[in-house]
């Protein structure tokens, strides 16, 4: 694999990637505004080592930076009518119709945050159906939060929370947050360097910005390689690494950047459910290893080690 290197040449933008083995492409004429588009969203590069395919998507690594991305890209259209389908009846439904998964998760980030957190109002980017609103509610913290989906919006709101429907680019906030979290979405986006200077325009001088996101370089990616649950395109467009993430913040105007490992509280049940959508052979395989646990057990939160970052940090020069 590793001496094949891509060019992302205009012409595999359009899709001579998706799916297929890549040779390599040298390119004598300048690049076109397609093919220079398609460089790395962190450094710039244009070239990357082509890792695997899974469901018809290319996975590339960066031979500037190592930050993994899809080649080509989905785009914003592709990503926001996914998104909407998945809440309606793929993985996210099922995220969203687990409760005591959805509080579990909420519980266990809001205790790791509780010492990191500054006094002040939280906007929660990303906030699904509320699980962790309700959690900063229970609090006592004014929390408002961000979603890009639609079903999820009308959930949220129905739970009485304040919720704004659409994309972190067209957000403008009436008000300044003391926390902005983001939590398993930098990874979904098309360019998260231009979120991560979105975000330093919403915090009060001193706020915090928190990001929960894969580790690509994890035990859990490097056991399950291609099988990984978190390579899961077209959702997750860029897998990243304690390096690149670090990179990605320090140089969109984020300084005292700390990355830590993080666990995910999840029930037998639901990840049997989950694996339904993205491994079906070892959906088939867990289905029948838990089959055999008693129901109390497979309904209890396990604090699971599935190779995820806890990533916080603070503008620089605050």
């Amino acid at each position: 694999m590793s001496s094949q290197m891509i060019h992302l040449s205009a012409a595999r933008r359009e899709g001579t990637l998706r799916g297929r083995a890549m040779q390599p492409h040298p390119m004598s004429a300048p690049a076109s505004p397609a093919a220079r588009a398609a460089v790395c969203t962190l450094c710039g590069g244009g070239e990357a080592v082509r890792l695997f395919v899974k469901v018809g998507w290319t996975f590339v690594r960066c031979t500037g930076c190592g930050l993994v991305a899809l080649r080509p890209a989905p785009t914003a259209a592709q990503l926001a009518a996914h998104h909407e389908a998945s809440y309606r009846a793929g993985r996210y439904a099922v995220f969203a119709a687990a409760e005591t998964v959805r509080t579990a998760v909420a519980q266990y980030r809001l205790a790791n945050l509780r010492s990191l957190a500054p006094t002040g109002p939280w906007l929660d980017v990303g906030c699904s159906t509320g699980a962790l609103l309700a959690e900063l509610a229970h609090d006592g913290i004014a929390a408002e939060g961000l979603e890009l989906s639609a079903a999820a919006v009308a959930q949220a709101r129905a739970r009485g929370f304040v919720v704004h429907e659409g994309t972190v680019e067209r957000f403008v906030p009436s008000r300044r947050y003391a926390v902005v979290s983001a939590f398993d979405l930098i990874e979904h986006l098309l360019d998260p360097a231009a979120f991560a200077r979105h975000v330093r325009g919403w915090l009060l001088p001193g706020g915090v910005f928190v990001l929960t996101l894969p580790n690509a370089t994890s035990v859990m990616a490097r056991l399950m390689g291609r099988r990984w649950y978190y390579h899961a395109p077209p959702d997750h467009v860029h897998g990243f690494t304690p390096e690149t993430i670090r990179r990605l913040l320090e140089t969109t105007g984020w300084a005292a950047v700390t990355v830590r490992a993080a666990r995910k509280p999840l029930t037998a049940d639901y990840v049997v459910e989950q694996l339904a959508h993205s491994n079906p052979a070892l959906a088939r395989i867990a289905r029948g290893t838990t089959a055999i646990v008693p129901r109390r057990w497979r309904a209890r939160p396990w604090s699971l080690p599935l190779g995820e970052m806890l990533v916080t940090a603070r503008p620089a020069g605050s």
